[in-house]
């Protein structure tokens, strides 16, 4: 008869090794040939359309916005199959050059993005007499707004919580604040926060608030 310990140390291994048959159960099954054969025919059409994507132009918002939703759509798909054998590699290779070609296109097209962006606030925001800036220079990474609350802290502080997930998000690396007698004196002068760099090639979803909203 078994004592209270083998028992034990019984009943354990036959629970792992029912675990372990689950898992490589769910794995396979999850890597089937028509699984495989669809996805790879999807990654295709989305290697096609990334590669020939130099060709789209970003001249107003709402392409900057559609942008977003493409980068977003294909940085989604990728993560979707993993290898579990050799005979995946060529799923790994594709799936590696569309990452590949949607980071170049994210490194190309997120300086107009942010342009553009710049652009959507000022409009959203004029009837209530704030001015919205681009910088033009560092990729368009500075943005400052102009707005006389900004005199008061906690209004400014109110207003950069609003703002600032979104601008973090796009890779911006600074916001300037400063209200309307500010711009009368001969040296400019700002309050400004700065954010931890995120470079324009490091892949990312953009979970915009004004993508939620769309």
């Amino acid at each position: 008869m078994l004592n209270m310990f083998e028992r034990h140390r019984l009943t354990v291994s036959v629970s792992l090794a029912v675990i372990i048959i689950t898992v490589v159960g769910v794995t396979v099954s999850s890597f089937s040939p028509s699984k495989k054969s669809e996805y790879f025919k999807e990654l295709k059409q989305i290697y096609n359309t990334v590669n020939n994507y130099d060709n789209k132009e970003i001249n107003n918002w709402e392409a900057a916005k559609n942008t977003l939703v493409d980068l977003n759509y294909w940085y989604e798909f990728i993560p979707r199959y993993d290898a579990i054998g050799d005979e995946d590699s060529d799923v790994l290779m594709l799936q590696n050059k569309v990452r590949d070609l949607t980071i170049r296109q994210q490194l190309r097209t997120l300086p107009e993005i942010r342009k553009y962006y710049g652009e959507y606030l000022s409009d959203k925001l004029y009837g209530m007499n704030y001015k919205v800036t681009i910088l033009n220079d560092e990729r368009n990474k500075i943005i400052v707004f102009t707005h006389d609350s900004f005199t008061k802290r906690s209004e400014l502080e109110k207003f950069h919580i609003t703002v600032t997930n979104d601008l973090r998000a796009l890779g911006f690396k600074q916001i300037r604040y400063k209200w309307y007698e500010l711009e009368k004196l001969k040296e400019e002068k700002y309050i400004h926060y700065n954010f931890k760099d995120l470079p324009d090639n490091e892949p990312r979803r953009f979970n915009l608030s004004v993508l939620k909203n769309k």
